[in-house]
């Protein structure tokens, strides 16, 4: 009877070793498939960060990562270098099957002109409207005495005077002469805490105002995409300044 009970016993413990060595068998080809699929087994890779190369220089890293690639889009910002990659598809770091294309858009390599035009005797606010549609930048603003408050006078590129009708490259910076009035008027100066240069420059000519010295931190890498964090006068409803004066700009 001992024999009989010893030998069962011992068929549990077998029997019990058994089922635990098959359910270790199974967790290590469930573990295994895993780490598989988590590394997806070199049938996949990362996609490189294409962002601020050079299109120039996107083959070699294409042909590096067995990838293909597609510009299906450019568009024109001046602050950016020509040919530099603006945004990508799939995202950086997401994975995708060898040979998969990219699409990329670029800042366009070639420069688009325009026809400038007739901005004499508009106001300041109806001139920058029209100019920055067709993609002219504003650039300084010096205020003249005259009848008129905020008329667009004139208008030069680097000083020298340019008339309605004459091609000029989207992005060219244009400065504008307006009229003061016969008042010395003043304006309260904006906050520009936290926007970029496009936008503080926006806010300040729509407020007859310019951007003066521009201070950028050492870790920026786009001034584009900079933010400003300081600025010089600072915003306040005590704080005025003459139309034309200059506000500076600390970024990071």
């Amino acid at each position: 009877m001992e024999n009989f009970k010893n030998k069962i016993l011992e068929s549990n413990i077998v029997k019990h070793f058994i089922l635990a060595s098959c359910c270790l068998i199974v967790l290590f080809f469930v573990w295994l498939k895993g780490l598989d699929f988590y590394t997806l087994h070199n049938n996949h890779i990362v996609v490189p960060n294409f962002y601020g190369v050079n299109i120039k220089d996107v083959d070699s890293i294409t042909d590096a990562n067995n990838l293909r690639y597609v510009v299906i889009d450019s568009i024109f910002d001046q602050h950016r270098p020509r040919g530099m990659v603006i945004r990508q598809s799939p995202d950086s770091f997401t994975y995708v099957k060898k040979n998969r294309r990219i699409y990329l858009t670029i800042n366009s390599l070639n420069l688009k002109k325009i026809i400038f035009p007739d901005i004499y005797d508009l106001s300041l606010r109806q001139a920058i409207s029209k100019l920055e549609n067709l993609g002219i930048e504003v650039g300084d603003l010096e205020y003249r005495v005259d009848i008129a408050t905020n008329k667009v006078l004139d208008f030069s590129v680097n000083g020298l005077a340019i008339e309605k009708g004459q091609e000029l490259y989207v992005g060219t910076v244009v400065d504008l002469v307006v009229g003061k009035g016969l008042s010395n008027e003043m304006v309260i100066i904006p906050n520009l805490i936290g926007l970029n240069r496009n936008e503080a420059n926006n806010i300040l000519k729509n407020s007859s105002l310019n951007i003066g010295v521009e201070i950028y931190g050492t870790s920026v890498y786009d001034s584009s995409t900079a933010i400003i964090y300081k600025q010089y006068p600072i915003s306040d409803q005590e704080n005025k300044l003459n139309l034309g004066s200059s506000v500076d700009l600390y970024f990071h």
